[in-house]
C-alpha cells in the first residue's frame, strides 16, 4: 500500500521555490514522488490518500550539535552524574523527545562512554524506534582543555595522544570526530577564543578521520583558530562566536561548514531557567552581539550553514523548541526562509554525509518528512505547526486524520520537556 499526501505544498528542501498544487507518494520506507500534482501517479484501489488541504509537506528537520545527556547548570569539575544504563535510557528519552518535536536526525557530538552509539545501533537494527542519530562517540580535548568539567569529553596531549583518542573514537564506530581547539561558553577560566591545541595535534585528528573517510567538527570560537582550522582541513566549524570577513572568505573558498549554534548565545532566558552561574551567563552575553554579526559575515561569504543547537532539540525556547528557535534565529541573521529551510534540511544532511538518504523530498529518498499547517518558507514561525513527524515512512505524530500514529507518550509523561523534564 502506497500513501497518497494530496493538495499539498511541497519544499523539498533544496532551497527551491515551493510547488503549490503537489502530491507526495511514500511507499513503505521511501519516497516514491513528489512534485507537482498534475504529474502524479494515480492512486490504486488499496492505497491510501489523504487529503492535506493545502498543509506544507517537507523534508525533517536536523540538529547537528548536540549533547543528549545535557544537564544544566554545568559542573566545574569532571563528575559523572549517572549510571551507564540509566544514561543511556536518557539519552534514548531525549532522542525520542527530538523526533516527537520534528527533529527526525541528530548529530551528536560528544557524549560519555558511547551511550548515544548504542541507542543509534539499537534503532537502526530495528530494537527500538527513533530518530537517525550520528554520532562523534567522545568530544576530544587537550588537558585542562575546553570541556575538561564534561565527562563527554577526554583529554590527550601531543600528536600521539590525539591521534590514539581518535582510532579509539573510530574504533567504536564513530561517524566523524570532534575536537574543541578553542575555550568556550560553559568552562570557566577560559575565553572563546583562546587556542588549546596545537596544530600538529589538529592535523594528527583530521589525517586520522580523513584516512577513514571520517569528517572532523571543531568546536572553535575566535577568529585566527577559525582560520587555522581551515587552513589545516578541518571540515566543519561549530559555534564560531567571532571571526571576520576574511575568515568568512576563507570558509567559503574551502568549503568548510559552519553550525552556529545561535540559540547559545541568543537565548539568555533559556540559561537563567536553569540557574547557570553568573560567569557562565556573563560569558554568553558578551558573546552575543559578535556572533550574530560573525554568522551574518558568513551568510554573506556563502559558507554552508547547517543547523545546531547545542541544547536538546526538544528544549522549550522562546516558545518553540529548540531546533525550529535556531531556524527562525538564521532568518534573523540574514537568511531566507527557504535558505534556512535548506539549513536545517539538505545542507545538514550534506554536513552529515547522508544527503544520498534524507534531507530532502524526491523519488529514492527515505520518507523522513514534516507536515506544516501553514508556509514556513513564508513565515519561518510557521515551522512551529508540525501536524504530522514520519520518519522511513513510520509516523511518529500525526494531528490528521488519515495518518494515525501509535504514538511514543505515556500518561503523565510528556515528550517535549527537554532539559526541563523530570528525568533525575
Amino acid at each position: 500500500m502506497q500513501t497518497f499526501l494530496t493538495n499539498a505544498r511541497v519544499v523539498d528542501g533544496t532551497g527551491a521555490p515551493a510547488v503549490e498544487d503537489a502530491t507526495v507518494i511514500i511507499n513503505d520506507t521511501s519516497i516514491a514522488y513528489a512534485g507537482a500534482a498534475a504529474q502524479a501517479p494515480q492512486p490504486g484501489s488499496g492505497d491510501r490518500v489523504v487529503d492535506v488541504a493545502g498543509k506544507t509537506v517537507m523534508p525533517g528537520l536536523f540538529n547537528v550539535h548536540v549533547h543528549l545527556a545535557l544537564r544544566l547548570p554545568f559542573t566545574e569539575r569532571r563528575i559523572d552524574q549517572f549510571t551507564h544504563g540509566y544514561r543511556t535510557m536518557l539519552v534514548y528519552r531525549r532522542a525520542l523527545e527530538a523526533i516527537d518535536t520534528g527533529t527526525t536526525t541528530i548529530r551528536c557530538v560528544g557524549e560519555a562512554h558511547f551511550t548515544d552509539i548504542d541507542v543509534r545501533n539499537a534503532i537502526n537494527k530495528g530494537v527500538l524506534a527513533g530518530p537517525r542519530i550520528l554520532s562523534a562517540g567522545h568530544a576530544m580535548i587537550a588537558t585542562g582543555g575546553h570541556g575538561h568539567n564534561s565527562i563527554g569529553c577526554l583529554e590527550a596531549d601531543g600528536v600521539a595522544g590525539f591521534r590514539q583518542l581518535a582510532r579509539e573514537q573510530l574504533r567504536a564506530g564513530a561517524d566523524l570526530l570532534k575536537v574543541c581547539l578553542t575555550g568556550g561558553i560553559g568552562t570557566k577560566d577560559e575565553k572563546p577564543a583562546d587556542k588549546q591545541m596545537t596544530d600538529d595535534e589538529v592535523s594528527a585528528v583530521v589525517e586520522t578521520a580523513h584516512a577513514a573517510h571520517k569528517i572532523v567538527a571543531s568546536h572553535t570560537g575566535g577568529n585566527n583558530p577559525i582560520k587555522d582550522c581551515v587552513r589545516l582541513g578541518v571540515d566543519c566549524i561549530e559555534h564560531g562566536y567571532q571571526f571576520d570577513e576574511e575568515a568568512a572568505q576563507m570558509m567559503a573558498e574551502a568549503g568548510t561548514y559552519l553550525v552556529p549554534t545561535l540559540c547559545v548565545t541568543q537565548e539568555l532566558d533559556y540559561m537563567r531557567r536553569h540557574g547557570v552561574q553568573e560567569w557562565m551567563l556573563s560569558k554568553a552575553k558578551a558573546a552575543a552581539a559578535e556572533h550574530l554579526a560573525s554568522i551574518r559575515r558568513a551568510i554573506a561569504a556563502g559558507v554552508t550553514i547547517g543547523t545546531g543547537t547545542d541544547l536538546l532539540p526538544s528544549d522549550p525556547v522562546d516558545g518553540t523548541v529548540a531546533t525550529i528557535r535556531e531556524a527562525e534565529l538564521l532568518v534573523e541573521a540574514g537568511l531566507t526562509e527557504l535558505q534556512a529551510l535548506a539549513a536545517a534540511t539538505s545542507q545538514s544532511a550534506k554536513i552529515c554525509g547522508i544527503e544520498s538518504t534524507t534531507g530532502t523530498l524526491a523519488a529514492g529518498m527515505q520518507a523522513d518528512l514534516l507536515v506544516i499547517d501553514g508556509k514556513p518558507d513564508q513565515q519561518i514561525r510557521d515551522l512551529r505547526n508540525i501536524q504530522v513527524v514520519m520518519k522511513g515512512g513510520a509516523i511518529f505524530r500525526s494531528e490528521l486524520t488519515g495518518l494515525e500514529a501509535q504514538g511514543l507518550g505515556m500518561p503523565g509523561v510528556d515528550l517535549a520537556n527537554g532539559t526541563f523534564a523530570k528525568v533525575y
